[in-house]
Order: C-alpha cells, then structure tokens, then sequence
C-alpha cells in the first residue's frame, strides 16, 4: 500500500480583545509530506504569568522524535516546571497540549490534556476525540494543564484514517464562537484554517483562536 499524503493548514491569531497571543502551534506553517507526520495545539493559560512561554516549550517539543506521544506532554510538562523553578516571576504559568501523530500505517494517535480540541471528519461525521477537562459549572477553570502538576493524567485514543478524511485541531477560542454543525460543514467544504480562523474573528472572539486542518490525501 502506497504511503498516505497529509496537506496542512495552518492559522493562530491574537483576537480583537486580548492583548497578546498566547497561543501555540506546531508546525507553525502550513505544508505537505508523506506520514509519519505530528502537530499540535496549545492554548497557555490566559491571566496567568508567561502563558505564551508555557505553550512554546511545549510546541517546541514537538520537533524532538520520542516514539511514544505520551512522552512528548511529559516532557513539555516537566520542561514547563523547570522553567518555573528557574523564574520566579512565571509561578502558575500553563497550557493546554492536543498532540497528534500519524504513522506510517495510517493510524491516528492522540494524547490531550485541557480543552483544546482534536475532530476528525470520516465518512460524513464529524469525531471528537477528545475530551475537555474544565470543572463544571466553570468553563474556564480546567482541571489539569502543563505546568501545573507534576504527574498528569493523560487522554491517548488512536484512530484508523482513510484517504479524504480531515483532522482538526484547534483551541477553545474557535470552537467556543461556532457550533460543530459549522465546523462540519466547512471542513466538508474543504476550507483552509486561515479561512476558518478569519471566519471566527468576525465574531469578535474574546480568546485567541488557532486551528490547524490536516488533509489525508
């Protein structure tokens, strides 16, 4: 069997009423290659110190090769801790992490942790593969974040694809402004995450917004 093609977009924007982007993601531009392919997102926790540091370190881990993506959240959390001992001025500093990879054998594996979000368009539905971790009854408190604890609980689900099937993975400032009928939709449309992203900031979100969309080809 001839090896998948993945085609990726991708889009992080500030938004009309935060300050800054505190908003990773990785890769940074947009792309094509054969699998094995990895990306992710990551949302560093807004009114909290260095937000933005916490979601680097982590995005940054993802151009290391670990065999397990299990091990690529560990290390960004312990990489996120070390910084915090090193800075005082960054104590309570996190981020959410959604992390993919594609092997060779076309299988999707996912290790999550917060409320940033993985969707995987297949046959006509619309998947999520993740769950979000808030408290309930308090949407923007999350139960656990890199950078936070020292041993996190990590979600891990793998997927089969098939050719024409689409990933999305983004952060709760997109998915938070439009429903999932939305986002099913214009993934079926073909739509690009700069489109989508532009789409999004038309409704003067109050969080930054990232999306990446991945094309099996």
């Amino acid at each position: 069997m001839s090896k998948l093609k993945v085609v990726w977009s991708v889009k992080s924007e500030c938004g009309p009423i935060r300050k800054k982007n505190e908003d990773s993601v990785y890769p940074e531009i947009s792309g094509s290659s054969l699998v094995p392919f990895r990306a992710g997102v990551f949302d560093g926790m807004g009114g909290h110190k260095k937000g933005e540091v916490a979601s680097n370190i982590a995005s940054l881990v993802m151009k290391e090769d670990h065999k397990d993506l299990k091990t690529y959240v560990e290390i960004a959390n312990k990489q996120i801790y070390e910084y915090q001992d090193s800075n005082s001025d960054s104590d309570g500093m996190g981020t959410t992490m959604t992390a993919i990879k594609i092997d060779d054998n076309g299988v999707l594996q996912v290790a999550h942790v917060g409320d940033s979000r993985c969707y995987v368009l297949s046959k006509r539905q619309l998947i999520m593969l993740t769950e979000d971790e808030n408290v309930p009854g308090f949407q923007n408190v999350l139960l656990q974040a890199l950078g936070t604890k020292k041993r996190l609980d990590i979600q891990t689900k793998d997927l089969q694809l098939n050719k024409g099937d689409v990933i999305l993975l983004c952060t709760d400032g997109l998915y938070n402004e439009i429903g999932e009928e939305y986002i099913k939709k214009k993934l079926q449309e073909g739509i690009s995450a700069d489109t989508l992203v532009s789409e999004v900031l038309l409704q003067e979100p109050k969080d930054n917004v990232s999306a990446i969309i991945i094309n099996i080809i």
